[in-house]
């Protein structure tokens, strides 16, 4: 069993303190994490004017300083479980809000957001807490997911790295339709959402 099977299998029982232990010690250990592909990103926030962001895995901010760069963005608030990735932060914009907790999986939203932004971040969730998330991105105008998932599902044993969710892009697109959304955007590896109801 590798490391990462090891936290798979720990990842329901693991506190809060402890994964972010865990996850300062992959910043140390693998710094640069900053995965996204800007185009998409950009399709997205262009459907929103003057948008305030809640991005969920900010790492050290690099979308969100590409993003200051190209769009008038009103606010950006980042949530981001690795300590030591947000003390390391490249974006000092004012209206950068600096991540300061990740334990929202049953937290009512509180931040009225134009937009959710989640690149390369749900598959590291269990599949409840997707669920979760879905749920805590309800009313939000536009979702925009990118992660490396296939169409039907995931098993990621023996993979090595911290993915987690075995839910596919059909079914990530089933929970979202669920809940009042239609796709706007749709791609291998991307999916941005509309609200509707």
């Amino acid at each position: 069993m590798n490391e990462f099977d090891k936290w798979r299998r720990d990842y329901d029982v693991l506190s809060f303190s402890n994964q972010v232990i865990y996850h300062n010690d992959l910043e140390r250990r693998y710094p640069e994490q900053n995965h996204f592909n800007y185009e998409l990103v950009k399709s997205a926030l262009q459907l929103i004017e003057n948008p305030v962001v809640v991005e969920f895995g900010t790492w050290k901010g690099d979308l969100a300083l590409k993003a200051f760069n190209d769009f008038d963005i009103k606010h950006w608030w980042g949530i981001e479980i690795c300590q030591s990735a947000i003390n390391k932060t490249k974006c000092s914009k004012v209206k950068y809000i600096m991540p300061d907790r990740f334990d929202w999986f049953t937290d009512e939203r509180n931040i009225e957001a134009d937009i959710i932004i989640a690149t390369h971040f749900i598959e590291h969730l269990s599949n409840t807490h997707f669920e979760q998330l879905a749920e805590y991105c309800k009313g939000v105008p536009v979702v925009h997911f990118e992660s490396p998932l296939s169409k039907e599902g995931n098993e990621w044993n023996g993979y090595e790295g911290t993915h987690k969710l075995t839910y596919g892009w059909d079914k990530v697109e089933s929970i979202m339709l669920s809940i009042g959304y239609r796709l706007m955007y749709s791609y291998p590896e991307a999916k941005t959402f509309i609200y509707e109801y």
